[in-house]
């Protein structure tokens, strides 16, 4: 994976700053994800949500609002119809810069915004909304600090402390949130919908999410997201919400990147996003991420070369002794290969099972007959330079 900052301007002009999280290998689809109420772009809903996305081989482009994270401007001129037309600026940046977005997704008020962007606007390339978390009404995501809801509309603004900063909402952001009906654009949503929530959310009750998937049209899902709080901290919330949105997607994306096909007899390898020794292995169509280990350049984020090697004769020999036990009560072959130096490895086989002496040695000797034993005893590597 591999993570880059940028910054485009807002629908006002304002620069905002975002990340682009890509995978590996060249992207399937790209997508736009707007972070929760008062949040940014690398709280752990945004920033976990994101990279677990490109396992799935979606680069996604997190951002933050104005005034909130990198992003330039003060948040307290900002409103949330605002919000939801920098949603709207992401997506047309990303398209003019990179490739347009199939998906958006938002989380809490983020995921309300990319719902009327999506309801409201035009933008032929989308072809699914995400959300998680997400308020039926947007009004919801400040309702808990109804307490300084008056001193706001006494003094035309009202400071609150989240997360240890101090943010100043605005009578104006509080006016545009009351003036909206989500009931007259909800309905118009003409994209693919899934609803992520958490049935024991506290902020934003999993009512908010049926309410939504009643108003919406078909197709649309709601899938739960078990023991999880609504800011996605508990370790592995917010990785499982990506899970789910990666899945739910495929059906929808139209893949803009096709890997190369791959048999059984070949595998062709390239270069990993981002990395100075990695690769993304693709064999019998199904790929496999590479890197050297830290202490030998490279980061350690994928298998080795050697690890590869020394796994195609675990996995090799014990398949042959499988195949020779044809008869025999086997019921389970252990096979370690350590790497002792150079270029000599260690096979250490267990056999589990109902078996006598003679038997066992068969499926010994049956060890040193495997796919990968008779490569390296014949082994014939022509290079081809193309």
């Amino acid at each position: 994976m591999q993570s880059v900052n940028v910054t485009f301007p807002s629908f006002t002009g304002v620069e905002l700053a975002g990340t682009i999280d890509r995978p590996d290998a060249p992207a399937t689809a790209y997508a736009v994800l707007a972070h929760n109420f008062a949040g940014s772009r690398h709280t752990p809903g945004s920033s976990r949500m994101s990279k677990q996305l490109t396992e799935h081989g979606i680069a996604t482009l997190r951002f933050d609002f104005q005034g909130l994270g990198g992003s330039k401007g003060d948040f307290a001129d900002t409103s949330f119809t605002q919000n939801v037309e920098d949603v709207v600026a992401a997506a047309e940046w990303l398209k003019e810069n990179y490739r347009a977005p199939q998906l958006l997704i938002g989380h809490s008020l983020g995921g309300a915004a990319v719902l009327r962007a999506a309801s409201e606007h035009k933008m032929p390339y989308l072809h699914a909304v995400a959300t998680v978390g997400a308020p039926f009404d947007p009004a919801h995501s400040v309702l808990h600090y109804a307490d300084s809801v008056s001193e706001a509309d006494k003094n035309g603004s009202v400071t609150v402390t989240l997360g240890g900063k101090d943010l100043v909402i605005s009578r104006a952001f509080l006016e545009d949130l009351a003036s909206l009906n989500p009931e007259t654009y909800l309905p118009k949503l003409r994209k693919a919908l899934l609803l992520v929530h958490s049935p024991i959310d506290q902020m934003v009750g999993i009512d908010n999410a049926q309410t939504i998937f009643r108003a919406t049209r078909y197709p649309k899902s709601l899938m739960s997201l078990d023991k999880a709080d609504h800011l996605l901290t508990k370790t592995g919330t917010a990785q499982r919400a990506a899970d789910i949105i990666g899945t739910w997607a495929k059906q929808y994306i139209e893949p803009e990147f096709t890997p190369e096909p791959t048999t059984d007899d070949n595998a062709i390898s390239r270069t990993a996003r981002g990395t100075r020794f990695g690769d993304v292995v693709r064999t019998s169509n199904r790929e496999i991420t590479t890197d050297r280990p830290r202490n030998n350049g490279g980061r350690g984020q994928g298998v080795t070369s050697k690890g590869l090697f020394m796994s195609s004769l675990a996995t090799s020999t014990s398949q042959a002794i499988r195949e020779a036990a044809k008869g025999m009560k086997l019921d389970d072959v252990r096979v370690e290969v350590t790497h002792i130096t150079g270029a000599t490895f260690e096979r250490k086989i267990t056999l589990y099972g109902q078996l006598n002496d003679d038997q066992k040695r068969t499926l010994y000797a049956a060890a040193n007959t495997s796919e990968i034993d008779e490569i390296l005893a014949k082994r014939k590597i022509v290079t081809v330079h193309q």
